[in-house]
C-alpha cells in the first residue's frame, strides 16, 4: 500500500450512531406533528404523503445513483397533500430540528481517531449518502469536529450518491491525494467498499458487530471492529 496521505468516511454508523428504531419513531411522530400543525393538515393524511413520497424517492434513488434532496422530498410532500404557498423554509427547520430532540452520538473510538489522524496531519473528508447533509453538518460542529475536516460531501449536496465513483473522486480532488493514497472506512459494502474500489481507493470495511461481508461483492482491502484500528493502517 502507498503512503497514506488521506482518510475518508462514511458518517452514520461509522462515526456516528444512528437513532435507534424506537428514536426513529419519535421523530417520525415530531415531523408529521409538526408539518400537521404547520400545513393545517391531518396527522394521518401527512403520514401517508410522507410514506408515498419516500417510496417513490427510494426507487428513484436505486434506479439513478442520484439523491432526491430534503427540499424535494418536502416539495412533492406538500403537492400530495394538495397544500398551496406551504412555508417550505419553515418545513425543512421542523424536518431538521427534529433530530435534535434525539441527539445521536459519536460511535466509540471515533473522536479520537479523528483527534489523532489530525494531529499526524492526515487529510479528512466525509463522503454520505443522506438526503439532509445540514443535519450531520450540525452535528459535527455540536461536537466540535467540524473543522477538522478538508472536504465533506453529502449527496444531498453534490447529488451523487454513494457508490457511484463519482462522489469519491470529487473527494480525492478536493484534497489533492491519489486514490492509492486514501484510505475509504464505511459500513455498508454496498456503498461504502464498493464505491471505493471503484474509485481506485484503499477500501475498509467498519465491521464492529462481526456481521461479515457477503460473498457476492469485490473484497475489501482490510476489515476492522473497531475505528481505533484504523490508525494502524495508516502507519503500516
Amino acid at each position: 500500500m502507498s503512503k497514506v496521505e488521506a482518510v475518508t468516511f462514511d458518517f452514520w454508523e461509522t462515526l456516528f450512531g444512528f437513532l435507534s428504531p424506537q428514536e426513529l419513531e419519535e421523530v417520525r411522530r415530531i415531523r408529521v406533528d409538526s408539518f400537521s400543525r404547520v400545513l393545517g393538515v391531518p396527522p394521518e393524511r401527512v403520514e401517508k404523503a410522507f410514506y408515498e413520497v419516500v417510496a417513490e424517492m427510494n426507487r428513484e434513488r436505486e434506479a439513478s445513483g442520484l439523491e432526491v434532496p430534503l427540499d424535494e422530498v418536502i416539495r412533492r410532500t406538500v403537492a400530495r397533500l394538495g397544500v398551496d404557498r406551504a412555508p417550505f423554509s419553515e418545513l425543512e427547520e421542523v424536518y431538521v430540528k427534529a433530530v435534535f430532540e434525539r441527539l445521536p452520538g459519536p460511535l466509540p473510538g471515533a473522536m479520537e481517531v479523528l483527534e489523532r489522524l489530525s494531529e499526524r496531519g492526515m487529510k479528512l473528508a466525509i463522503i454520505s449518502n443522506t438526503i439532509h447533509g445540514q443535519i450531520e453538518r450540525a452535528l459535527l460542529r455540536h461536537y466540535g469536529v467540524h473543522d477538522r475536516f478538508k472536504v465533506l460531501l453529502f449527496s444531498s449536496e453534490v447529488r451523487y450518491r454513494k457508490p457511484r465513483p463519482e462522489i469519491f473522486r470529487m473527494a480525492l480532488y478536493h484534497m489533492g491525494v491519489k486514490p492509492e493514497e486514501t484510505i475509504h472506512v464505511g459500513d455498508t459494502p454496498e456503498a461504502d467498499v464498493l464505491g471505493a474500489l471503484k474509485a481506485g481507493m484503499v477500501a475498509v470495511h467498519y465491521d464492529p458487530d462481526g456481521r461479515g461481508y457477503p460473498r457476492d461483492l469485490p473484497r475489501p482491502h482490510h476489515t476492522v471492529s473497531h475505528l481505533v484500528q484504523v490508525l494502524d493502517l495508516v502507519d503500516s
